[in-house]
């Protein structure tokens, strides 16, 4: 490697000097710098690759937090606590109340349904964490994405619908009748697929 083909490769590296300063050093003295900056960036390397990611740090949760959730129903859906009395209630799907953590345990304890159907969805992945929930919510199909179901093939359909709980499959078969009264929804194969996994008639409701 000629001088100039040195001083290419040590400005390629990092800018340690102009290259006409470089260019007046000896040959050797440009051999000992590139070995330098070589090991140097090595080092650099090995550094970024042992050091692990640091884990994103979890919310702390307390009890008197108030936690946005979402009504997973196709229509009117209550609460009302059998501890506290506690009463909340979503008007329609989608909408969003807000509840205590606190209450959210209680429900959890005696009214398991709105958490593990889910009747619900809690809008907090560290409140969700806390109450055991991460796994069921990476089976729900989101609230903004419910419509884009409708708009899969039969084979796409069919990967999703076993995996998905209980109050979600329900819901798809409300919206699923809705679908076919309203005609948005008509692909046949679809149809048939959801009656079939969902346990519902759907073909009598056509035309």
């Amino acid at each position: 490697m000629n001088k100039q083909e040195l001083v290419k490769e040590i400005l390629a590296i990092k800018k340690v000097d102009t290259k006409a300063n470089l260019m007046k050093k000896k040959l050797t003295d440009l051999k000992g710098i590139l070995s330098s900056l070589q090991t140097e960036e090595d080092q650099v390397v090995e550094e970024v690759v042992a050091k692990p990611k640091a884990k994103p740090e979890k919310k702390k949760v307390e009890l008197d937090d108030l936690v946005a959730c979402r009504n997973l129903t196709s229509g009117r859906l209550v609460y009302i606590s059998k501890k506290t009395g506690f009463e909340v209630v979503w008007s329609e799907y989608g909408d969003v109340e807000y509840l205590p953590v606190s209450e959210l345990l209680t429900m959890k304890s005696s009214q398991p349904k709105f958490l593990k159907d889910p009747w619900m969805f809690i809008d907090d992945e560290d409140v969700a964490d806390y109450l055991g929930l991460t796994k069921l919510y990476e089976t729900i199909i989101p609230v903004d994405e419910l419509e884009d179901f409708f708009e899969l093939s039969a084979n796409e359909a069919r990967q999703i619908l076993p995996k998905i709980p209980k109050g979600t499959k329900t819901l798809l078969s409300e919206r699923a009748r809705q679908g076919i009264q309203d005609g948005s929804l008509n692909n046949l194969q679809l149809i048939k697929l959801l009656e079939q996994e969902l346990q519902i008639d759907l073909i009598n409701l056509m035309d």
